[in-house]
């Protein structure tokens, strides 16, 4: 485990978004309209940032490592917490979010013996890195924390999953965003605690 634990915190390290990338690799289902002279001509590289600690994690998923996956999870979202800054907010919870959201998926599907743990483990760490980010002002990405949890409940609803622990950690979102003063946030989580199985 150390040695899987040393692996997962170097890709994380090397996957760092610090800044934000004005010379975008062109992806045209990303555009609206047509692209530029200069988009075409563009040489960045593809890829997102968190591909190769996606890769790995999928892996550990297909050979049903439960506390691998744990750990992984545990770790991109603590690399998201010591990542996240004002500049960045909203690109970088959405694109940690993205990805959780793609294991959660990947560990609904028929083979996967441990929907219900992983799905308790997730309610967990977004409960808690949601309270950190509303403690540290990130009013963006706790946004973003809530509505990955609510859609993900609703997922975990229809999978026959339980949703206690969707509801509760939905439910301390509320009360910390209450404590802050973010009345708007408050009535985003609970109208999410509300519908999460309608």
């Amino acid at each position: 485990m150390e040695k899987y634990l040393q692996e997962i915190r170097k890709i994380l390290t090397r996957s760092s978004i610090r800044q934000r990338n004005t010379d975008k690799y062109l992806d045209l289902a990303s555009l609206q309209g047509p692209p530029s002279p200069e988009e075409l001509n563009s040489t960045a590289l593809p890829g997102d940032a968190l591909v190769t600690f996606q890769e790995m994690l999928m892996l550990e998923i297909s050979k049903f490592s439960l506390d691998k996956i744990k750990v992984g999870i545990n770790e991109l979202l603590k690399h998201f917490m010591v990542s996240i800054n004002p500049e960045l907010e909203d690109t970088l919870a959405e694109h940690y979010m993205y990805r959780l959201r793609l294991i959660f998926k990947r560990c609904l599907m028929p083979d996967f013996p441990f929907p219900e743990e992983i799905w308790n483990y997730i309610c967990d760490c977004l409960r808690t890195t949601g309270s950190f980010l509303l403690e540290e002002g990130y009013y963006t990405a706790s946004r973003e924390i809530i509505d990955s949890l609510a859609g993900m409940g609703r997922i975990a609803a229809v999978k026959g999953l339980p949703t206690a622990n969707t509801q509760s950690s939905l439910r301390i979102l509320e009360n910390r965003a209450i404590d802050r003063g973010e009345k708007a946030l408050a009535s985003v989580a609970k109208n999410a605690r509300f519908n999460l199985e309608t």
